[in-house]
């Protein structure tokens, strides 16, 4: 069988495969104690479903010879949304952004109850690791990172009702392919709700996440981002009233923090800091400018 490697995000290796003609993508567990973990990723995969969006079918799975899971799956020849954002025709961008919202819109509506009480324990969680992770990498804002804390403390989490959720929902994990959306690199989340995958959206397109390590965007990409930031955030109002937005990047704003922890290089911390601090002043003036309209 001959391997390629693939670039990948979670620390898993991800090897492009070719055996007797036919090519799949194997997805290999980074250690035993991860195995549960990418497990109950691959059965996201495997019983995803929607009428909007697509993933790629799960063809076998099992346990290689150093006991690391691993699961094959059927490969797309694509690109990703963050690539193809790049020379995507501007015209073409609400008609990806209607796909990925009647899909979310569509997850909403079988939404369960609420489960306020993981939010206040993730957060009170971060607040210790961040303590300690203080301690060790020199950079961050402490003032911006305690008012956020503080922030989403005071928050109530009522809303975010517990559905189906992709968990880790950028557009490096969107494969664009012949004008079809597919879903790739499901993640186990702390708690599931469609609203994370909303803010996820936003974090790429409002903060440009996904583009932090280019050295530079140009401005028709840029132009591009923002046109699909506004139809998003248009169509996030769009649902139940406009209820959801101010929700939504209170949720972008836990996802931010979340992030530090992981974090050693000095750029990626200073991008976190201005992140936090525009988020916060949003939300502050509460300046939804597409929902307005």
């Amino acid at each position: 069988m001959r391997t390629k490697a693939l670039n990948g995000h979670s620390g898993c290796k991800v090897l492009l495969c070719e055996n007797d003609a036919r090519v799949f993508v194997r997805k290999i567990s980074s250690s035993r104690d991860y195995n549960t973990r990418l497990q109950t990723q691959v059965n996201k995969q495997a019983h995803f479903e929607s009428r909007f969006v697509n993933a790629p079918r799960i063809i076998n799975s099992g346990i290689t010879d150093d006991g690391l899971y691993y699961f094959d799956m059927e490969y797309i020849r694509g690109v990703t949304l963050a690539e193809y954002m790049h020379r995507i025709e501007i015209g073409k961008i609400r008609g990806i952004v209607s796909e990925l919202m009647s899909h979310i819109s569509e997850v909403n509506r079988k939404s369960g109850p609420d489960r306020t009480d993981m939010f206040l324990s993730k957060i009170n969680a971060l607040r210790q690791s961040l303590s300690l992770w203080m301690t060790v990498i020199p950079g961050a804002d402490m003032q911006v990172i305690n008012r956020t804390l503080a922030v989403l403390e005071a928050h109530s989490w009522k809303n975010f009702t517990q559905s189906s959720c992709h968990g880790d929902l950028t557009l490096e994990n969107i494969i664009v392919r012949d004008g079809e959306l597919y879903f790739i690199d499901f993640l186990d989340s702390f708690y599931d709700c469609w609203l994370l995958d909303i803010s996820t959206l936003l974090q790429d397109v409002y903060t440009m996440w996904a583009y932090r390590d280019w050295n530079a965007i140009d401005i028709n990409t840029q132009i591009r981002l923002a046109v699909f930031r506004d139809i998003l955030v248009d169509e996030i109002c769009g649902i139940d009233g406009g209820m959801w937005i101010i929700e939504a990047f209170y949720a972008l704003l836990l996802k931010l923090l979340r992030i530090y922890p992981y974090t050693r290089d000095e750029k990626t911390i200073r991008f976190l800091n201005a992140k936090l601090t525009e988020v916060l002043l949003l939300l502050e003036k509460g300046d939804f400018m597409p929902c307005e309209r």
